[in-house]
């Protein structure tokens, strides 16, 4: 923040930081080469951005539109960052010759590569070497070999081994000999230099021998002789003098840099000597040589590094031609495409930041390569300008044809199809069938770059438009563009709203919706984008609950090198790592206790959970706070310190590997129970529940107090029940003789409710129906995995094969699955009727048993090759003969898709399910009984007196129901008024998973599923255990004659047992003072215009119509019916058959997902109340009493119409059940 010199802008970093993140790639351009996040780029790029921030005058991205010179800073920076890429790729400017060489090594390096194309140059250390060399030897020459023992010592400063090759070649082309293993009296290393005992030797035998005696280097007459042989030494203008008689010549040196080695003329000194024998004049030959060489000069630093960047220069320059012409097929020198391109990519950062703020700039507009251009090439961006034409959106079957490939051309009208795989299509380069992925620097497959052509828009749209003629009417009517439209609630409209898919979805009944053409607001129109944050936006440790925030506690963050594990893998980069204070620190545990036990904190730094604590504990003591409020320390036993300082290294432990954050040493361990929710009292109260067991958090990472309570789990005081429960209120019954029986609320006596209920007498008795049947079912045998392998023939091994995935690659080089796909360890799944995991391992049933038999009979040679062969087989080849490798394939992947293997049913490990014959057993007895239920057989009482707690509201159930347990073949109803399961259906519990129940209903409704394909269309749903009421096990019974209590089942594993939710509470709750589920006091005012707004009735009140002639007698109250001596209401007179939700929600005006087809009155609708302003019949039988309020979707009484509920549909059943029925 000091640094920049205007003002610090939280919002306008993070506009700059999703700027910047475009250059790692994002749905519309390509990361820019060599940046990858899992490389490091995002931080190289934020560390370039707090560099040039504070000279750059601003930031980069205002609001949407981009600052083009603030941008070319950036791009400037990391423009260096290309230049260390190159160096690291190319190995010329590595370490062995590209490093920034410059003076003496680059002379060095430059006389090498003389050396090499056959020039003799020296270095200026060679040069002097040679000086030296040259004086000693010219001195003692003329005297030898009187002057054999002389000797040239000098210190030894050859740093380099190009220096000691050199003086080693030149030494020995002079016969001299050089040893290192002299010091002086100072330790200094020593270069000694001394004539060879050969050459003294040669001189001897010359005094002693006449001139006339053939010498060792006769033949040797003058410069332009030329050896036999030619040595390395030669290459490089060095005479070899040898013993055998010969002298090897040099090669004459070129020109270097346009001058010679020397003149013909011999340097001062090395003249030939008249009489003097050959050898010696050998001798001089090779010294003139040397010292008559040309000396390169050392260049300065400055003068060197100006000579690599040039080589550097030119050859980045052939580097970025061959990533243009290999990646983008560019021509080799077309610097106006380079041009092109970096002009496209940075309109299309222009493009993105429109796209983001203010909406689309360009319909029209793509960024039309694959690749983005060389970071370095990102030059004068800071002179572009961009303008967009907005253009016009693809049609609909336009965009499909833009975007699908052509195995996709099913969703496509039958008109355009052809054209995407017709060879003579005008459009077929569109839709290749084989393409390039190029992963271009990238680890995982789905991040390769996907080189399809581009689509031209006008070549497609100009050879669409001659189909256009072949579309029918229907598909021209979804081929435009059309309004929004806006559904607004009208109790006096009355309409069946038709099928937008007939024969897919039916018609909407009874629709109470009045439908308003809605135009979009768009900033154009005159809405106006608001930059930052909104006036009043809380942030920090002031944000509203469920917006974490690591302000809670003091912190500072730096960046390094962690480990963070992630991925259950330590992190190989750099990570923020906070580091908290403690707040707490020098206080004694004693007076910790006194602040915090007891009382509410907050646990699970930074995502802050509300918990109770219990006690605090340091390494010596737990302090608790007895009855009189004092703190009470109990000592640890030796094994409690030991269990203590592991549960205190485990959490900081956990802090700092799994979030990154190093709370510091654990002295102090709060213990706690974490909020699981509200519970609400008998008297509608809500109060906070705890979890039964404490855990273990470290004081530090503890808060005491936030801003902004989480109001949803706030406790409140009872909601008076003539609002919590307003007249016409949907409730479900919750005495023990008609448990969970729909109801509604009739009237209010101080605290307690009246309710009428309607019910079938079966009931009751079909709650244990389903159970005591499927007891009957025998379970499918299950056999330990090592049995079956001997069972079937075949090794423990191959069996865990072949039950598992099996990926071979076939001719084609594609990876094809062979295998069963009976377990799925990693996934933690099973196949429901084929295996199951136990504590002992694997089972598979009788009927994976005949599949695997079948497998191998089928194809041997899997099971031989396996058995037999423990390496890595992934080829079809490693299993079948390369003769018959397709067929067989083709004949195992046509046996596996004929078994049905892919379409088998996958489950949780842990779960408890049905098989689909067993789903389909209570399926077709929950349809028998459905058949059974009519209309005449309904009964009704009015039950008083009942206690709040007596009933359940929709609204409740979320926190009322949360410890519900069952078992498979439960009876349920739906009693949550969210989701899509109608109101008040009932169905059975046919799977349970660890949060969730498999639930097949009696009825079909819209959202409904198969289960898997276990049960019929529509008639299956996976439910939270809050959204229906277990009618098998009692247990929210209450009243007299409440039974006893059964002890929750015990789960098959601890997964089987349901926890709602981390917190465990529901997920939205009305403020205080409001109630519950939405419902409000109808305004008194209402009167006014003769009928209520919303869920209100005539005066704004709900309005019951009651039989005059009907008394409510002491046998109908509360007591009565809960015990079960209520008497019988009066029967209803026989109708048409219809479903049992049906035909109960006709007698209290619940609509129960009523369709035409279904059996019943056309104009019943759905999981809703039924208002209407006198009493309604059923059939040509007038019930004694009117439905008084409508459903979730609201509505009015006393306007005589029927209005639409929940807003779902039941879902006509099929021909054979409505003959039945």
């Amino acid at each position: 923040k000091s640094s920049l010199p205007f003002d610090y802008d939280l919002e306008r970093i993070i506009d700059d930081f999703i700027l910047l993140n475009i250059f790692v790639g994002n749905d519309f351009l390509p990361h820019l080469p060599g940046l990858h996040i899992n490389e490091g780029a995002l931080n190289k790029l934020f560390e370039i951005y707090k560099r040039i921030l504070p000279g750059a005058g601003g930031y980069l991205n205002e609001h949407g539109k981009l600052n083009t010179p603030r941008l070319q800073l950036v791009l400037n920076e990391l423009g260096g960052f290309e230049r260390d890429q190159f160096e690291h790729e190319v190995a010329d400017f590595g370490g062995g010759g590209g490093g920034r060489k410059g003076g003496r090594r680059g002379a060095e390096a430059a006389a090498e590569k003389a050396r090499q194309r056959g020039q003799l140059v020296l270095s200026e250390s060679q040069k002097h070497l040679v000086d030296q060399v040259a004086s000693f030897v010219l001195s003692n020459l003329a005297t030898l070999p009187a002057s054999s023992s002389s000797q040239l010592q000098y210190p030894n400063t050859l740093s380099s081994h190009r220096d000691r090759r050199f003086l080693s070649d030149f030494a020995d082309a002079l016969k001299l000999s050089v040893t290192y293993d002299e010091f002086n009296d100072d330790g200094e290393n020593l270069v000694t230099i001394r004539f060879d005992d050969a050459l003294v030797e040669l001189a001897r035998e010359e005094e002693d021998e006449s001139d006339d005696v053939k010498g060792p280097l006769e033949g040797v007459s003058d410069e332009s002789s030329e050896g036999e042989d030619s040595s390395e030494a030669e290459e490089i203008g060095i005479v070899h003098l040898s013993l055998d008689g010969r002298v090897r010549r040099p090669l004459q040196v070129k020109k270097l840099n346009g001058a010679t080695g020397g003149t013909d003329s011999p340097a001062p000194g090395l003249e030939k000597v008249e009489g003097e024998p050959e050898w010696k004049a050998a001798i001089r030959r090779v010294l003139n040589k040397y010292v008559k060489a040309e000396v390169a000069r050392e260049l300065t630093q400055a003068e060197s590094e100006a000579e690599q960047e040039k080589a550097i220069q030119e050859k980045m320059v052939e580097w970025k031609k061959d990533y243009y012409r290999e990646k983008l097929e560019f021509a080799q020198d077309d610097q106006k495409a380079v041009e092109t391109l970096v002009y496209r990519y940075i309109e299309g950062l222009q493009w993105v930041l429109r796209y983001y703020y203010s909406g689309v700039a360009s319909w029209g507009w793509f960024y039309n390569y694959h690749y983005a251009p060389k970071i370095t090439d990102l030059k004068n961006v800071d002179k572009l300008s961009f303008e967009f034409d907005l253009g016009k959106p693809f049609r609909p079957f336009e965009q499909l044809m833009g975007v699908l490939p052509d195995l996709s051309s099913q969703h496509i009208p039958p008109a355009f199809r052809d054209l995407m795989s017709d060879p003579t299509s005008p459009i077929i380069d569109f839709y290749p069938t084989r393409f390039e992925q190029d992963m271009n620097g990238k680890k995982q497959e789905w991040e390769a770059v996907v080189k399809i052509p581009f689509i031209d828009e006008q070549r497609l749209l100009r050879t669409m438009s001659t189909r256009e003629a072949r579309l029918t009417k229907e598909e021209k009517s979804r081929n435009v563009f059309g309004e929004s439209t806006k559904f607004v609630f009208d109790d006096s409209v009355d309409v069946t709203y038709p099928s937008s898919l007939p024969g897919f979805f039916p018609d909407l009944v009874h629709n109470h919706t009045r439908l308003e053409t809605f135009h979009l607001p768009t900033l154009e129109g005159g809405l106006s984008f608001r930059t930052g944050l909104m006036p009043g936006v809380l942030l920090g440790k002031d944000a509203i609950s469920g917006f974490p925030s690591l302000h809670t506690i003091p912190h500072t963050a730096s960046l390094g090198f962690h480990g963070v594990n992630v991925f259950q893998s330590d992190s190989r980069r750099e990570t923020m790592v906070v580091s908290i204070d403690n707040v707490f620190e020098g206080i004694k545990p004693e007076n910790i206790a006194r602040l915090i036990v007891g009382k509410r904190t907050y646990v699970n730094y930074p995502m802050l959970r509300e918990a109770l604590v219990d006690a605090v504990s340091d390494d010596l003591f737990r302090y608790e706070i007895d009855s009189n409020g004092l703190v009470k320390p109990i000592p640890h036993t030796q094994n409690e310190i030991y269990q203590w300082k592991r549960a205190a290294d485990r959490i900081e432990h956990v802090y700092s590997k799994s979030k990154g954050c190093l709370i510091g040493h654990v002295e102090v361990v709060v213990h706690a129970r974490v909020l699981k929710g509200l519970r609400r009292e008998t008297d509608g109260s809500m109060v906070k529940e705890w979890e039964d067991d404490t855990e273990d958090f470290a004081l530090q990472a503890t808060v005491s107090h936030i801003t902004n309570e989480d109001v949803r789990y706030m406790e409140r005081p009872p909601i008076p029940v003539d609002i919590e429960y307003p007249v016409g209120t949907k409730v479900f019954f919750l005495g023990p003789l008609f448990y969970g029986v729909p109801a509604q609320v009739l009237d209010h006596k101080d605290d307690s409710l009246c309710i009428r209920i309607a019910f079938f007498p079966t009931d009751k008795s079909e709650n244990g129906l389903f159970k005591a049947r499927l007891e009957q079912v025998k379970d499918a045998a299950y056999h330990p995995s090592h049995v079956v392998a001997r069972m079937v023939g075949m090794t423990g091994l191959t069996l865990s094969k072949i039950t598992s995935s099996l990926l071979l690659y076939n001719s084609g080089d594609q990876r094809v699955n062979v295998g069963l796909n009976l377990k799925f360890e990693a996934k933690q799944q099973k196949v429901l009727g084929y295996s199951r995991k136990t504590e002992s391992g694997w089972e598979y049933s009788t009927r994976a048993i005949e599949l695997i038999r079948e497998y191998k009979a089928s194809f041997p040679e899997i099971i031989a090759t396996l058995d037999t062969n423990r390496g890595d087989l992934t080829r079809a080849t490693d299993f079948f003969s390369p003769d018959t490798v397709n067929e067989r394939m083709k004949a195992l992947v046509n046996w596996i898709k004929e078994k049905g293997v892919r379409d088998f049913e996958k489950v949780p490990l842990f779960s408890e399910q049905l098989d689909k014959d067993a789903v389909q057993l209570i399926e077709k007895l929950e349809d028998k009984l459905t058949t059974t239920k009519t209309l005449d057989k309904i009964k009704q009482a009015r039950i008083d007196n009942i206690p709040r707690q007596g009933v359940l509201k929709p609204a409740h159930s979320s926190i009322r129901l949360r410890e519900q347990h069952f078992s498979l073949g439960d009876r349920v109803i739906t009693v949550a008024e969210t989701g899509s399961v109608p109101l008040s259906a009932k169905g059975v519990v046919v799977g349970i998973q660890t949060s969730f129940i498999d639930v097949v209903f009696d009825v079909q409704f819209m959202g409904g599923t198969s289960l898997g394909g276990r049960c019929s269309n529509y008639r299956g749903a996976t439910v939270t255990p809050s959204a229906v009421l277990n009618l098998t096990e009692q247990q929210y019974a209450t009243g007299q004659g409440v039974p006893a209590p059964a002890p929750a089942p015990t789960p098959v594993n601890k997964n089987a047992r349901f926890r709602q939710g981390p917190l465990g509470g529901p997920a939205v709750l009305p403020a205080y003072g409001l109630p519950a589920g939405g419902f409000h006091p109808s305004p008194a005012h209402a009167a006014s215009n003769g009928r209520g707004r919303g869920r209100g009735g005539l005066n704004g009140n709900v309005q019951v119509m009651q039989n005059p002639a009907r008394t409510v007698s002491p046998q109908t109250s509360f007591h009565a019916v809960a015990t079960g001596k209520a008497p019988a209401a009066p029967a209803v007179s026989n109708g048409q058959p219809q479903s049992q939700q049906q035909r109960l929600g006709q007698t209290l005006g619940i609509r129960g997902g009523m369709h035409p087809l279904r059996g019943g009155p056309p104009h019943l609708g759905r999981g809703g109340f039924v208002p209407h302003a006198g009493a309604f019949g059923v059939g040509n039988h007038t019930v004694p009493f009117q439905a008084a309020t409508r459903g979730r979707g609201g509505g009015v009484a006393g306007t005589g119409a029927v209005p639409q509920a929940r807003g779902g549909v039941a879902i006509p059943p099929p021909a054979v059940l409505m003959q039945q029925g």
